[in-house]
């Protein structure tokens, strides 16, 4: 999952969904046209790997938090799940630029990441929480940062080496929540 850190804000920010769910898309990556064997690509692929590899904790893996890794050992998490399908949607002819990890928080609060594939017809999510290949908009999560070049881009625009939570914002969530 996503540092420590970043995990508390995440949780910080869930309430605000409707307000940034979208911002973390602006300057979106390059766009690839999405034909009928291209979405299958992208079925088969997010079907192949929630199916084989089994979800388990950095913590229970590697004894620590926050691990990024292909899960080589057959067992991951959110993010490294998603690392495993970018790598196979490159090895199948997909451009990197089109394919970013987007972190946020499910409809529960939970910390999470996902593979995004910028296409013609719009953005698309692969989530190791389903086998349906969805927009942003119908996963119920809320985005807070993506990849973006070497980098990552939050949902103020805000670039950063590492995704983070706006905390200009973090800071507003804890003052509505503890107003009368």
């Amino acid at each position: 999952m996503i540092s420590t850190p970043w995990k508390a804000a995440a949780i910080m920010l869930a309430g605000l969904a409707g307000t940034y769910a979208g911002a973390a898309w602006a300057k979106p990556a390059r766009h690839t046209a999405l034909t009928a064997e291209r979405m299958a690509q992208l079925q088969q692929v997010n079907s192949y790997v929630n199916s084989t590899i089994r979800e388990v904790s950095d913590m229970e893996q590697y004894g620590r938090e926050d691990v990024w890794a292909l899960p080589t050992s057959g067992k991951g998490d959110c993010e490294d799940f998603a690392l495993l399908k970018r790598k196979m949607l490159i090895e199948r002819g997909w451009p990197p630029s089109s394919l970013s990890i987007a972190v946020g928080a499910t409809s529960q609060g939970e910390a999470h990441a996902v593979l995004t594939v910028s296409t013609s017809q719009g953005q698309y999510v692969l989530d190791n929480l389903t086998s349906s290949i969805l927009s942003p908009a119908q996963t119920g999560h809320v985005f807070h940062a993506r990849q973006s070049g070497r980098g990552w881009i939050s949902a103020s625009g805000e670039r950063t080496s590492e995704p983070v939570a706006d905390l200009p914002v973090a800071r507003y969530a804890r003052t509505a929540h503890a107003s009368p």
